[in-house]
Formats: C-alpha cells, sequence, structure tokens
C-alpha cells in the first residue's frame, strides 16, 4: 500500500498513491477541535469552520460552492474535541483547483459581519436541532459527565447562549492562532503521484507556521477525588424509548491498551455476534439497538455502551447489562468468540480502506495523532495479536463503579433512574 510523507515547513503532506482510481480525496486537518476553547466562547472553532464557507478576499459563498461542485466535486468541513477538517472529492484533473479553492477557504476568509450575524442563526438552530435528537443530545449529556467543567465537556457546537458571544473579532483571532500551527495535516489519496502533490502543497500551503497550542489536560484523580454520587444526566422527556449510554473512562491514544480496546468493542458490541446483541437483543428481545464503542484523545479516552430500549423495560434491560457486564469481569470471553471477532476485524480493517476517501482519511487520522502513518498492516497484525488474557485484564480494570459516568433520555425521573442504574453494581 503505497503511503508517503514529507514534512513541508512544519506542515504534514502525505499522499496514498492509487493509480487505478479515476478519483480523488483531499483533506485539510488542522489540530485544533472544542477542547481548546475558552469557556466563555464554547463553539468558536465550529462556528469558523462554519464561517470559512462564507467567502473570501477573491470568491463569495456562491462562488466557493460553484468552484468545487459546478466542477463536479463534492465539499464538506467537520470539527471534533481535537481536529477541524476540510476535505473534497471529485475527478481527479480537479486537485489543482482543489487544493487552491481550499487554500483561499483556510487562509483568506473575509468573516463580513452580515455573514456572521446569518451563520450565528444558523447554529442556533442546529444546536436546537441537536437538543431534539435523542441521539446527538445524548452525546453532549455524556460528555458532560464524562468530563465536568472541563473543555472535553462542553457541547462542539457551544450553546445558544456561548456563541452570542463569538464576534469577528473573535473569529479571527482564533484563526490566526490556530490555523497555520505546525501538525497541520493535508492528506492527497487517488490516482496521484507524491511528487506532484508536494509541487502543489509547496505553492498552497502558507509561509510560515506556529508551534501547536496546548490544551487543558484531563486529570483523572480530580474525577475521583469528587465524584461521591454515580455520575448521571438524565433528561426526562415524554416519550416511549430510553436511550442510554454507559461510559467508562481509559487511557488515551498512545496508551499500549488501544488495541486490546479496540478488540473489547468487537467482542462485545459491535456486531450482531457480539455479547450484548446477542444477549438483550436476540435471546431476551429487551431493546431495538444496543452498540459498543470507543474514543481516544491524547490524555484520556471512553468506552461506551449504547441503548435504546422500551421503557416499560428498564430494569430487565439493566439486570440483563449487569449479568453481561460480571460474566465477562468473571469468566472473559471465549477463544471461538475472540477467533469471530479477529476475523471480522481483519475483513473490516481491509474493505475500510477500499475508497480513496479512507485512505486520505487513515493518513490525516495517524499523522494527527501520532505525528507519522500508521502501516495499516502493522495496525492489523497488532489486534490479531491480542490474547484473551489481555482482554481479562482490561476489562476488570474498566469495568469499574469508579470509573463510570452515565447519561439518558426517557420518560422516568432522575430518581427512578437512579434507582435501576444502581443494579448496575
Amino acid at each position: 500500500m503505497h503511503m508517503h510523507h514529507d514534512q513541508l515547513r512544519g506542515f504534514h503532506v502525505a499522499t496514498s498513491e492509487m493509480p487505478y482510481m479515476d478519483s480523488v480525496s483531499v483533506g485539510i486537518y488542522i489540530p485544533v477541535g472544542s477542547r481548546y476553547e475558552e469557556l466563555a466562547v464554547n463553539g468558536v472553532a465550529h462556528f469558523l469552520e462554519h464561517m470559512i464557507f462564507k467567502g473570501t478576499s477573491d470568491r463569495s459563498a456562491l462562488d466557493l460552492a460553484i468552484a468545487i461542485e459546478g466542477a463536479g466535486g463534492t465539499i464538506n468541513a467537520y470539527t471534533t474535541e481535537d481536529q477541524t477538517c476540510l476535505e473534497t472529492r471529485g475527478p481527479v484533473e480537479l486537485l489543482p483547483e482543489f487544493l487552491e479553492v481550499m487554500a483561499d477557504m483556510l487562509w483568506h476568509s473575509t468573516f463580513s459581519i452580515e455573514e456572521i450575524e446569518r451563520e450565528r442563526e444558523v447554529i442556533a438552530e442546529e444546536i436546537v436541532m441537536y437538543q431534539e435528537n435523542p441521539g446527538d443530545h445524548l452525546h453532549d449529556l455524556l460528555s458532560a459527565a464524562l468530563w465536568p467543567d472541563h473543555p472535553l465537556g462542553r457541547p462542539i457546537t457551544g450553546t445558544e447562549a456561548s456563541i452570542q458571544s463569538i464576534h469577528r473579532e473573535t473569529l479571527e483571532e482564533f484563526a490566526e492562532e490556530h490555523y497555520s500551527v505546525e501538525g497541520l495535516t493535508l492528506a492527497v489519496a487517488g490516482n496521484v503521484k507524491h511528487e506532484d502533490v508536494l509541487k502543489l502543497a509547496d505553492k498552497i500551503l502558507p509561509a510560515a507556521s506556529t508551534p501547536q497550542k496546548t490544551f487543558e489536560h484531563f486529570d483523572p484523580d480530580r474525577r475521583s477525588a469528587e465524584v461521591q454520587d454515580l455520575p448521571l444526566l438524565h433528561d426526562q422527556r415524554e416519550i416511549e424509548q430510553v436511550h442510554l449510554a454507559i461510559a467508562y473512562h481509559t487511557n488515551g491514544r498512545h496508551s499500549s491498551d488501544r488495541h486490546i480496546l479496540r478488540m473489547l468493542s468487537f467482542l462485545l458490541g459491535e456486531t450482531m455476534s457480539s455479547r450484548l446483541f446477542q444477549e438483550l437483543r436476540e435471546k431476551r428481545g429487551l431493546c431495538y439497538s444496543i452498540s459498543s464503542d470507543y474514543s481516544l484523545y491524547e490524555d484520556t479516552g471512553t468506552f461506551e455502551i449504547h441503548v435504546g430500549l422500551d421503557a416499560q423495560r428498564l430494569d430487565e434491560c439493566i439486570d440483563a447489562l449487569h449479568m453481561v457486564l460480571t460474566e465477562l469481569k468473571n469468566n472473559g470471553f471465549t477463544a471461538a468468540e475472540l477467533r469471530q471477532s479477529k476475523r471480522y476485524a481483519d475483513g473490516q480493517a481491509k474493505i475500510g480502506l477500499e475508497s480513496t476517501h479512507s485512505r486520505m482519511s487513515w493518513m490525516g487520522d495517524s499523522l494527527m495523532s501520532f505525528g507519522k502513518i500508521i502501516d495499516p498492516e502493522e495496525a492489523r497484525a497488532t489486534l490479531a495479536s491480542v490474547t484473551l488474557d489481555e482482554i481479562r485484564a482490561l476489562t476488570s480494570k474498566t469495568f469499574m463503579r469508579e470509573n463510570i459516568s452515565i447519561a439518558s433520555i426517557g420518560p422516568h425521573t432522575e430518581a427512578n433512574m437512579r434507582q435501576a442504574l444502581e443494579k448496575l453494581f
């Protein structure tokens, strides 16, 4: 798999050469997200990501859209806790135009006051939309339960109140401080040569970069000292279902547990043969959706179980969850389950790198997280080497009461939810 990587003026430039493709995917990854924000302007990274679409010195918002879409491509951007990404996809001959337009958006946006006020309304609507959607709102509730009074615990979009404090100067300062820092990554995948990408990158990337900014680290000891009660955030709504997310704190992305955590997620809840799906959905019919997942940051992480269940069957569901987790801590998984999950993980890893977009994302995420491209074959081999003993050790270390945070949305009172959830222990 041909993935190339060079440094250019403090930035990463990476190419995955896929000569059999007609298309190209381009991503510019900026190492800044919501965890870098001051509390007073929570939401500024996401607001800024919206504003780069709103016009530059040379192009109006419509000109920007036409430059990509009118030429046969697509453009998208997103903000997470620790990165902002602008990405395009389309016919390979459009690569020079894609890069030129993306550079214009990131480094020459004009932040017109009229556009800022209009976009403030749009983002306020987005915030309301997230709050009304139980799945999206549950994510924000869970973050607040996991990381209280910490930037990781705040919503990426900001709040309806905090986005009122974001003005032109706020956006300009944030862009100046974060949009050309060391570690910024350009990743290109498709029918292209690395040397050609480097030449184009040399033309469009800014002349100089500032050192990468730091953020407020998360201290896990602070949490255990503060938390006595079960950290639960509950939103009581008159709906038929309970949306429940149970999360456990883990180490960050540099931990040697990382691949063990990945395998645990496959075994526990990512597939139709996984333990949670089989026990709660197939055998007992307790819920329609049940899954596990994990998120890793530089200094901390979280392993999560998500369940959507009939509100009247809450107690049964908690009992069944308790049974599964206790059984795992006591006896672990079987050799047959591990073999099956390893085959599935290997297959998904191969399928997951077939497209230009997935190769681009792999390189971008690798470089942003580790400063180098992780070899996909090495990653698959590491995952294949996980043992039952390693999973057992991680399970007993992770699934502990003092390690847990919970978010829920449903018709029960908070007191009733607490009472039901006590059965998990």
